[in-house]
């Protein structure tokens, strides 16, 4: 099972205790000196902490245990007048076993402790110093996120949280400054972000993200308050055809047919290898020394460098001489100058935008200066030649993102000297998330460090498992790549459970499964990137030292399965939309959110030493994940001694 009960709601009863004071407590701490200090309040609040558990086992409505609490105050106070001591009935009745077990289901009761000067102010007192049964609407109120108002040239009336509206009134005031704001998980950026440009004149104000799902996301946001307003949007990729398009020049590169820059528009290695007439380099024969070149002509077109160096080459799976490096980093410089400018008309290689990115990166073209104003959603996700151009382009450029979700390590930066902002306060999650999310943060090699903030209205549960469970209840089930998916699809399909999974992961885990059945029969190097680079089964048991993802394919090769058999467990387990279970990557949903959130072991995997992007990657991968959940977040249990095992080696 995965955890007892409904989501927590939010809370409505506000006890005065702190949590410090309950934690100690239950940790066997001083009952004495908390009596010394205690209130009448106080006293009755841990009275019934005490007694909560076995309230919440018998289905007690929460009104009741308001009314529970006045009444205990009541008791209270008539022993006092009688002589009498309520704190010597709290000493005999006190065991600290029963207090960690009402602290432990607050939540589900819907109960909050109060912070020390709330306690202090005794707001909870009406005038004759009884419980104040208006209390709890009141502070409920002061702890809800969007309280503020903002009225918009519209007319309309926007509620803002107080950081969001400190931000929106900064932006307001030099909307003609190019403005990056980092906005953590759940802070409601994109929302933020359509309120940018109402206040900016929309027709010369171009909307961008990297992929056309976040366009059109960002098109849906802003239309949302005028729908026939008139917008330009487009990707960055679209962006740079527009622009290199125009240039009919042999300095520019032209390309409007479909035939090479389709989605449909593939090419076989071997194909590649005839074309550009590849020879065997070092163990690679001609085939895969293509893959090879595709692999780092990819890792140049994201990188910030003018030249393809060693440093784009992929891992070979072998010490590779000089010559060998020399050779593939030849081959590479070929393969980009034959997709810029093919030297004979039967190669057609495909052109992707990220292509067409690096090569306008080299130019000294600038977005299009009709426009005044670009505005950039999801922009942890641009690649270092997009901020290139975007630095000398002249517009003010309004960027929002999230770098502690760029998964394939750290984002980067803009240069001069760009205003940027935090916002820090997420209206997804509860206050609980911090615990997990701010570790993270801070053993990210990136030199933002403000504090994550929890701001919903209830509480979201973290809940961590030494063994985890499979779920009973809907839950998304997170990994960090294909060997954390096929570890947990083995599990689920023996254990008959039905789950979702994406149909491009399963299209992904099917090569993945695919490669691995080759390399483990007849040691051919497998396609899929992850393990392209092993050349026999040996190399790759070696390489994944005895892990529990790398045991759950071998036993299951082991039973004599094949990519056939895998297919048809597939299809048997996978073919039910309303599944209350999904699999999928972390990468597969980076702007999704769910009630439920289970992360898998797979996701803890040490980073390499002595390198920041590793480490960055990492971190993003739990952070991403994490921050997916609203209601509950179950997690191994280790993870925060894993986390500060890591720091400890990174110091």
């Amino acid at each position: 099972m995965s955890s007892p009960g409904p989501f927590a709601p939010p809370p409505s009863l506000f006890l005065p205790v702190t949590e410090e004071a309950a934690q100690s407590l239950a940790a066997g701490e001083s009952l004495d000196d908390f009596l010394a200090e205690a209130t009448r309040a106080q006293l009755a609040a841990l009275m019934l902490l005490i007694n909560l558990n076995a309230l919440v086992e018998q289905n007690t409505p929460i009104e009741k245990l308001e009314r529970m609490l006045d009444d205990v105050m009541r008791a209270a106070l008539s022993m006092e007048e009688a002589g009498g001591s309520f704190g010597d009935l709290l000493r005999m009745r006190f065991n600290a076993a029963h207090l960690a077990q009402g602290l432990s289901v607050l939540e589900v009761a819907g109960i909050s402790l109060l912070e020390a000067h709330e306690v202090d102010d005794e707001d909870y007192l009406d005038d004759e110093g009884h419980w104040d049964f208006g209390f709890g609407k009141r502070h409920r109120q002061t702890l809800e996120p969007l309280t503020r108002e903002v009225v918009l040239p519209t007319g309309d009336l926007l509620y803002l949280s107080d950081q969001q509206s400190r931000i929106f009134d900064e932006f307001r005031g030099c909307q003609d400054e190019s403005f990056h704001l980092q906005a953590y998980a759940g802070v409601g950026k994109t929302f933020l972000l359509a309120k940018f440009f109402e206040t900016l004149p929309a027709e010369t104000t171009l909307l961008m993200a990297t992929y056309p799902q976040q366009v059109k996301a960002l098109e849906d946001r802003v239309r949302q308050s005028d729908p026939s307003r008139k917008l330009h949007a487009c990707t960055f990729g679209h962006m740079a055809n527009l622009l290199l398009n125009r240039d009919q020049t042999s300095a520019g590169w032209r390309n409007t047919g479909r035939q090479r820059t389709g989605a449909d528009s593939l090419v076989s290695d071997q194909q590649i290898a005839e074309w550009l007439n590849l020879q065997t380099v070092g163990n690679l024969p001609p085939r895969q020394v293509a893959w090879v070149c595709r692999t780092t002509v990819y890792s140049f077109c994201l990188s910030p460098l003018p030249t393809l160096e060693p440093r784009h080459l992929p891992s070979l799976g072998y010490a590779a001489s000089q010559a060998d490096i020399a050779m593939l980093l030849e081959y590479s410089r070929l393969l980009w100058r034959e997709t810029v400018r093919p030297s004979a008309p039967h190669i057609r290689l495909p052109v992707r935008n990220s292509h067409r990115i690096k090569f306008l990166s080299m130019t000294s073209e600038v977005v299009f200066e009709n426009f005044t104003h670009i505005i950039i959603d999801e922009s942890h996700e641009l690649t270092a030649p997009m901020v290139q151009i975007l630095d000398r382009s002249p517009q003010a450029v309004i960027t929002l993102g999230d770098e502690f979700q760029q998964l394939s390590g750290k984002a980067p930066r803009h240069g001069g000297s760009i205003r940027q902002r935090f916002m820090t306060q997420s209206i997804r999650a509860g206050r609980q998330m911090a615990d997990v999310l701010n570790p993270l943060i801070q053993l990210h090699p990136s030199d933002i460090k403000e504090g994550f903030v929890g701001r919903a209205p209830y509480p979201t549960r973290i809940i961590g498992h030494s063994v985890m469970p499979i779920p009973d209840k809907p839950t998304t089930i997170l990994v960090a790549n294909e060997w954390g998916l096929f570890a947990w699809f083995k599990r689920l399909t023996e254990a008959g459970a039905r789950f979702q999974l994406p149909a491009g992961t399963a299209q992904d885990l099917t090569l993945f499964i695919k490669g691995l059945v080759l390399l483990y029969r007849e040691d051919l190097r497998p396609q899929h990137r992850l393990i392209f680079r092993y050349t026999h089964w040996d190399a790759l048991a070696k390489a994944m030292g005895g892990s529990h993802e790398f045991k759950a394919v071998h036993e299951w090769l082991g039973q004599g399965n094949t990519e056939p058999q895998f297919v048809e467990t597939l299809q048997r387990f996978c073919s039910e939309p309303g599944a209350i279970l999904k699999l999928a990557k972390v990468e597969d949903v980076k702007n999704q959110e769910f009630d439920t959130v289970l992360l898998s072991r797979d996701l803890m995997r040490p980073p390499r030493t002595g390198s920041p992007h590793s480490l960055a990657s990492v971190c993003s991968l739990l952070y991403t994940a994490s921050s997916r959940a609203r209601h509950e977040l179950l997690l191994p249990g280790n993870l925060n001694d894993w986390l500060q095992d890591i720091g400890r080696k990174e110091s």
